[in-house]
């Protein structure tokens, strides 16, 4: 015969054993997918890499920006990264410094605010994660080509509102002249002088001519050249980086 206490003692047992077999299924589990997030890590890019740098020059109006901003840019970034790239984008483009300090755009005084909106965008969120969107959204909003007038704000403030980006900072830089003509000035000293035509694209600070070369090609052999290794560029070198 068993008492109740008995019988008591071995249902604690059992809840115990229970609690103590379902505590060493949740630990491999996490074990497991901890590993296999390392293993993935690994995979996917060495950590020892640093990433390529790249610039882009660009303008706001130009209608070849446009297209490589959207059907190759922002693609390409997407799936490579801030491990991969390391990008700089510089909206000047063809633009020319006057002696009084003033600047003229190829497309007009509306190309150069619209530059002055993306120099600000830019300064006030310098990861191109964060900016890249925005500038994309403004290259689908804006009408490319010249304009003598100064674009409606209301389309770089939906750009900026849209893509989570701190659109009073934006404004405020570039109703201050002082801080707009700074940024126009740095970008056109990072705009190299013997550039040809936008978009200018530098991989490691040389020129890669977008007509002629694959972008994200050109990028993932600056970066499997320097030891690193990523997914997205195992299919386009035409090798297999891993094992």
């Amino acid at each position: 015969r068993t008492s109740s206490h008995s019988q008591f003692t071995i249902i604690i047992d059992h809840r115990i054993i229970a609690i103590i077999i379902s505590f060493i299924i949740d630990t491999i589990t996490m074990m497991a997918t901890f590993f296999r997030f390392l293993i993935v890590a690994s995979v996917t890019i060495t950590s020892s890499s640093l990433p390529v740098k790249v610039r882009v020059c660009t303008e706001a109006l130009c209608s070849d920006c446009k297209n490589f901003v959207h059907t190759t840019l922002i693609p390409v970034y997407s799936q490579l990264g801030p491990d991969v790239m390391d990008l700089q984008l510089v909206p000047f483009g063809n633009a020319h410094l006057q002696r009084d300090g003033s600047v003229k755009c190829q497309h007009g005084v509306g190309e150069c605010d619209a530059n002055a909106y993306e120099l600000c965008a830019i300064q006030a969120s310098p990861n191109a994660k964060d900016y890249l969107p925005f500038i994309g959204c403004l290259a689908e909003t804006l009408p490319m080509g010249r304009s003598n007038e100064p674009l409606d704000q209301q389309l770089f403030q939906q750009c900026a509102e849209s893509n989570n980006l701190w659109w009073s900072r934006i404004q405020a830089c570039h109703d201050i002249p002082q801080a707009i003509g700074n940024l126009v000035k740095k970008a056109a000293s990072e705009t190299p002088a013997d550039h040809t035509s936008v978009p200018w694209i530098e991989i490691e600070g040389d020129h890669m001519d977008e007509e002629k070369l694959d972008f994200k090609t050109e990028v993932c052999k600056a970066f499997v050249a320097g030891g690193g290794s990523h997914r997205a560029c195992d299919g386009v070198l035409g090798t297999t980086q891993f094992g």
